[in-house]
């Protein structure tokens, strides 16, 4: 499943965009779209929904393209950008941080290729990154390598992630914990079937071990306690 915010003043821009979204995209494809600035950012505060790609017009009437990217990288968010725009000279200033392309909306009326281009490239490195799962905290937001988590535990409406962060010292794998807003059930979407669930944990890359081998495995992904902390 992906989800595609798209914000347009012209409603049928947006209806345009979203049609391509969903025709050369190959897998689910969620859409929500706004016609402000302000009505997509008070949107996307008040949910808890991961945005794959933004795309993004430039000049819409109160607050622009522009305003709107600072204020997603502000709130943490480090989703790619397609920017929409009808004027050529505007583009120098839009280039930044995770702005992955450019549609000109004069000619995407009548040629749709521009678009296609910049969502396969961008569906092309997407894929690249399934071997990742995106976490966001309150530091920040960052992807981090499925084969390195070795335990989830569910506290709330949060869990606690315990994974191996690649670092050595003293010949110690280094282990680092933290606390995530997301749910036990999503991470069981997220990580596929190499992972155990018993009662409030999931034990990762599980179906790695033989049957007679997993009860010794959990009891010895329980007791790993290394912390960054033991070895400053």
């Amino acid at each position: 499943m992906m989800n595609i915010v798209i914000c347009d003043d012209d409603k049928n821009i947006i209806e345009e965009v979203a049609a391509v979204c969903k025709e050369c995209l190959s897998e689910n494809v969620s859409i929500y779209a706004f016609q402000s600035a302000e009505s997509l950012l008070q949107n996307l505060t008040n949910e808890d929904y991961v945005i794959d790609l933004f795309i993004l017009d430039i000049e819409m009437p109160g607050k622009n393209g522009f305003w709107l990217k600072q204020e997603l990288e502000r709130y943490r968010y480090g989703s790619s950008i397609i920017y929409l725009t009808s004027h050529d000279e505007l583009v120098q200033d839009a280039f930044g941080r995770y702005v992955i392309g450019f549609v000109d909306k004069v000619s995407f009326h009548k040629d749709k290729n521009k678009l296609i281009e910049i969502l396969k490239n961008f569906e092309e490195m997407e894929q690249k990154r399934e071997a990742f799962i995106y976490i966001r905290d309150e530091s920040g937001s960052f992807y981090i390598q499925k084969d390195c988590i070795i335990m989830v535990t569910s506290e709330h409406v949060y869990t606690y992630l315990k994974y191996a962060t690649g670092k050595i010292v003293d010949g110690h794998i280094m282990i680092e914990n933290k606390l995530v807003r997301k749910s036990l059930r999503e991470w069981e979407s997220e990580l596929g079937d190499n992972f155990l669930r018993v009662g409030k944990k999931l034990y990762c890359e599980y179906g790695l071990y033989s049957a007679d081998r997993q009860n010794d495995v959990a009891k010895r992904w329980d007791n790993i306690e290394y912390s960054a902390r033991k070895f400053e």
